[in-house]
């Protein structure tokens, strides 16, 4: 029960803090040239655990996981933080610092006692030597064998929706500026938004359908 409000509550901070950006971009413009380096940065941070990641079934120690304990919440943080700073307005950026880092400390939190309770010692042996947000200069070496990058398995978590659908938001960011602020429309920028939007949306629904049938794939194995 507490989890479902906690899940309401970060969704009804999220619908504001939306709306703010919009308006804010709308009277500070739009500024893509060192944000969009955070925002690449964080998708490629995500794309790379999730090459890793077995949620729940091994306790994944590799890749990125070997450097800090939540890669792909660094990822979202960088994404997010990287969509701020598109705006230069430094307000939106504390705001969605200080948002971030309180709905997700929870949820580390939560995740924390789950894993110990699901691998017991290798688990925390993992936690006292890997940070959990600031990664470790050198990787951590596991006793236990490690994993390899999987593209397959990064699709399977959905992760190259994430990277089509961040694209998609990337371009209707771009028809906002340009139709609400610029009042223009048909220009070069916003045509060549309209069609790397188009391809981003049919991307995304060949995606979608071929990660379902990964998924039906992999339950059926398990039944088996």
């Amino acid at each position: 029960m507490k989890e479902m409000r906690f899940k309401k509550l970060r969704l009804w901070a999220a619908y504001p803090f939306a709306v703010l950006y919009l308006v804010a971009a709308y009277f500070y413009g739009l500024d893509f040239r060192l944000g969009m380096w955070l925002v690449l940065a964080g998708l490629c941070i995500r794309f790379w655990a999730a090459g890793f990641i077995k949620k729940i079934r091994v306790l994944t120690t590799a890749g990125p996981y070997a450097f800090v304990r939540n890669p792909l919440y660094v990822g979202n943080f960088l994404i997010g933080l990287g969509f701020c700073l598109a705006v230069p307005a430094h307000f939106l950026s504390i705001i969605y610092g200080v948002l971030f880092f309180y709905f997700y400390a929870g949820t580390v939190k939560k995740e924390e006692i789950l894993l110990s309770d699901l691998f017991g010692k290798e688990y925390l042996e993992y936690k006292q030597a890997v940070p959990a947000f600031i990664p470790r200069l050198t990787p951590f070496r596991s006793k236990w064998p490690a994993s390899a990058f999987s593209l397959e398995q990064a699709h399977f978590n959905g992760e190259l929706i994430r990277v089509l659908v961040t694209g998609i938001v990337l371009c209707l960011l771009c028809f906002f500026y340009g139709f609400f602020k610029e009042k223009v429309i048909g220009t070069h920028d916003t045509m060549y938004s309209a069609v790397l939007l188009a391809v981003h949306v049919a991307l995304l629904a060949v995606t979608i359908a071929h990660r379902k049938k990964l998924i039906k794939s992999e339950q059926n194995q398990q039944k088996k």
